[in-house]
């Protein structure tokens, strides 16, 4: 895996869909109907679109073979994109309920760690009985100090960032956005964690 290529594609397409949410944002401020709309459909549908495009970047790892673009071949070729974009929306939206794990530093590596088991179970249907998809105490210990990390990183940046776009652009609301969009860069190490924690595991 390319590290600072999968950074550059993370943060383009982070950028992207952040950049869609805000105009729209700011297009439908004034329709309460809409923003519902944006809010809770597409900007969780564009989160889970960038999420696999995060997770293509980094699933590589875990054979040390395979590229991005076998990451979509296998998908389609196993018509699951589908099963997986719905899986990963409405795990997003049940999430969203449930106290404590609704916050993105619990939700997006729930999301993401997700993402790679079944992509990875789907991939390997055999492994079942040599292969514990959840991870042992070592990899969680770090999953959870980098979550921390990912935390306390986006409490300083993203309150003075959507402070400012909300001034210049004459709306509220953009601070979840700003959040998402630090948290999924910081990802990153996350799903590296992981991927090697289920590499280890492959005969």
């Amino acid at each position: 895996m390319n590290l600072l290529q999968a950074l550059l594609i993370t943060a383009v397409s982070v950028l992207g869909s952040v950049s869609l949410s805000f105009y729209l944002l700011w297009k439908t401020r004034d329709t309460a109907s809409m923003v519902w709309y944006l809010e809770f459909i597409l900007a969780p549908l564009l989160r889970v679109a960038v999420l696999l495009i995060v997770v293509s970047q980094v699933y590589p790892v875990i054979d040390g073979q395979s590229t991005s673009i076998d990451f979509w071949r296998n998908l389609g070729q196993r018509q699951q994109l589908r099963d997986i974009v719905n899986i990963l929306f409405f795990a997003g939206l049940l999430l969203a309920f449930v106290p404590v794990v609704n916050h993105p530093v619990f939700a997006l590596p729930i999301q993401s760690l997700l993402t790679i088991a079944l992509v990875f179970h789907w991939q390997y249907p055999g492994s079942g009985d040599s292969v514990v998809l959840f991870p042992s105490l070592a990899p969680l210990l770090k999953i959870a100090a980098y979550m921390l990390l990912a935390w306390l990183v986006t409490r300083e940046l993203s309150i003075p960032i959507a402070r400012g776009i909300d001034r210049r652009l004459a709306v509220s609301g953009s601070l979840r956005l700003v959040a998402d969009t630090i948290y999924m860069l910081l990802q990153i190490p996350v799903m590296l964690i992981y991927c090697n924690y289920l590499a280890r595991q492959l005969p």
